[in-house]
């Protein structure tokens, strides 16, 4: 393996089967990805179970939980959950991703915040105090504790934020382990996160070390047109479940989007989009150029890279591919 093959792991999407999970993870493990990371996409898989069974059934790759909503769990519950994991694969697990959760799934489960940055900011300090060994009372808009401690203590795992937004980055810069990007977090906006962080994290006097997880959406294929095709599907679902944000923005294609979606949502995007958006909104290709992309999102600012490989039918396939032609050239 090169280098930088460290720094590359694989995602567990929530469609894959759950008597597969066990199955997949040793083959992550085998295929040499350093990272496995398991999402909690609702209503589909627990990622505190996933990890679990995950964790279970390897012995070397490290492993993390990207993302959870900060709102489906107490931050005291979140951190028992967590802490327990890392007691018992220490330095295994070594990671776990908060979010505000996708608007919809939330709305379905009546846990709309008021403020989404409020929220957040409560639950990051809370499961984050909790890990290190603090006793909490007190009581906040969201979440509150009367004299509330764990058991089992975990001070080393990261708590990271998993958002978007500018506003968002400033507090994860500020109050939280390490940052995890959304898919088609393309290399000008990795770069311009990464730049955003810096600053922050100067201004407030605190190290310039913050790990930044970036999610890839990947299609890997010998036949390049074809995998470019499976990924634009893809992308164009995800751009338009979100819309114009910060991620296309920093590639000045908002307007675009937005007249897209106006002609039809998801369907008009993959129909419209250039083939060049291609380029940043994934890894898609041959192995060569998922090489290339892979180091472009590196070269940017991320610390890690995980592949999310679609579709999730050949993620068998695709680890193998990617573990034979492209880690190696890493």
């Amino acid at each position: 393996m090169g280098d930088l093959s460290d720094r590359v792991g694989a995602l567990l999407l929530g469609d894959l089967a759950p008597r597969r999970i066990a199955e997949i993870s040793r083959l992550v493990e085998d295929c040499g990805f350093a990272e496995l990371w398991l999402s909690e996409d609702y209503f589909m898989l627990s990622g505190f179970a996933s990890a679990a069974i995950a964790l279970q059934a390897t012995q070397r790759v490290r492993v993390g939980i990207g993302a959870i909503s900060n709102r489906v769990r107490h931050p005291a519950v979140t951190a028992m959950e967590a802490a327990t994991l890392a007691g018992a694969f220490p330095g295994r697990f070594y990671s776990l991703g908060l979010g505000h959760g996708v608007p919809a799934w939330v709305k379905q489960m009546n846990l709309a915040p008021k403020s989404l940055l409020d929220s957040m900011k409560e639950a990051l300090a809370g499961v984050s105090r909790l890990l290190k060994g603090e006793t909490l009372t007190e009581k906040g808009a969201y979440y509150s504790y009367d004299k509330v401690a764990l058991h089992h203590i975990a001070p080393d795992l990261k708590v990271m934020a998993a958002v978007v937004g500018p506003k968002s980055i400033d507090l994860a810069a500020t109050h939280s382990d390490g940052l995890q990007m959304s898919v088609l977090a393309g290399p000008k906006y990795v770069e311009t996160v990464a730049d955003r962080i810096k600053d922050a994290r100067t201004s407030a006097g605190l190290p310039s070390d913050f790990p930044i997880v970036t999610y890839a959406l990947a299609c890997v294929d010998p036949d390049r047109n074809k995998a470019r095709e499976r990924l634009r599907k893809v992308a164009a679902f995800y751009i338009g479940a979100g819309g114009p944000n910060l991620l296309t923005n920093v590639y000045g294609v908002d307007d675009q989007v937005n007249a897209l979606m106006k002609q039809g949502g998801a369907s008009a995007v993959e129909a419209g989009m250039p083939d060049s958006w291609l380029d940043w909104l994934g890894i898609a290709g041959s192995p060569d150029e998922a090489v290339a992309s892979t180091k472009a999102l590196i070269n940017a600012g991320s610390t890690s890279v995980i592949l999310c490989m679609i579709p999730s039918e050949d993620l068998p396939r695709q680890l193998e591919l990617v573990g034979r032609d492209v880690l190696s050239k890493l």
